[in-house]
């Protein structure tokens, strides 16, 4: 029986322009009424998030900064932060490579006043809560997620190296086209933490995802999803491949799945 929903967002279940899909509110409301919980799962800021949900965002939880930050049902939340003695070698080597820089704390998201094109976009059309320093060395908290920008044609090149560098001290995960992200947690850890304050197994729980920073959960769950779109790569014999996240919601209502 499931018990418990992780979805992704971008590239699973947002729409094409980065929209919700109609009817997503009524459902995660029928979920909650069933018993089932519902928790938004994404490398995003958990302010955006809430934004994005207004209208169910106390009806459910989420799993923000791709699992560093979880906020379960009642509010409560923990983070996951870097260490001290990574963080300025990981914003050294995103500069290097000429990346754009977002780094990303508890209460606020941080940009360099470096590129004003880039961090209005992070204001204006993502809707972070942003504070824009001249310096790295003016951050005021310990970050929890470190990420860089930059052209998707560039990206393998410079993921590459980073990667290599940086895989199995942390995280270091391609988390869309131009974005790679920096965590001490991933998003199974993240979900692990809200099933683990559930009381649910991994039986009970269901995840969708498209993209290779879903991995970790998709590996968790006992009924793991992947989008029909997702490449091949990301492919495994155990996950289900879905085309939309709506109608395998109404199936977990109706109990056919």
């Amino acid at each position: 029986m499931i018990r418990l929903v992780a979805s992704d967002l971008d590239g699973t279940l947002l729409e094409k322009g980065g929209v919700l899909p109609d009817g997503i509110f009524p459902i995660i409301l029928q979920l909650k009424e069933a018993g089932i919980a519902f928790a938004a799962c994404s490398g995003r800021q958990y302010t955006n998030l809430r934004r994005l949900f207004r209208p169910v965002a106390d009806k459910m939880m989420f799993i923000c900064e791709n699992g560093a930050l979880c906020v379960r049902g009642d509010g409560s939340f923990d983070t996951t932060p870097i260490p001290a003695c990574y963080t300025d070698a990981i914003m050294h080597d995103i500069l290097a490579e000429g990346m754009n820089l977002l780094v990303s704390g508890t209460h606020s998201a941080y940009v360099m006043d470096r590129n004003r094109d880039f961090s209005d976009d992070i204001i204006y059309r993502l809707r972070n809560t942003v504070t824009v320093l001249h310096d790295t060395d003016e951050l005021p908290e310990q970050p929890i997620k470190i990420s860089g920008m930059i052209r998707a044609d560039r990206m393998a090149d410079v993921s590459g190296r980073l990667q290599a560098k940086w895989s199995g001290i942390l995280s270091c995960v391609v988390a869309g086209p131009e974005w790679l992200d920096f965590t001490v947690a991933d998003k199974g850890t993240g979900l692990k933490k809200l099933m683990n304050s559930l009381g649910i197994g991994p039986e009970d729980t269901a995840a969708f995802g498209d993209a290779f920073n879903d991995e970790p959960m998709l590996d968790l769950v006992g009924h793991p999803y992947i989008v029909q779109s997702a490449v091949p790569e990301m492919k495994k014999p155990r996950y289900t491949e879905f085309d939309k996240v709506l109608p395998v919601l109404e199936s977990f209502l109706s109990g056919s799945d």
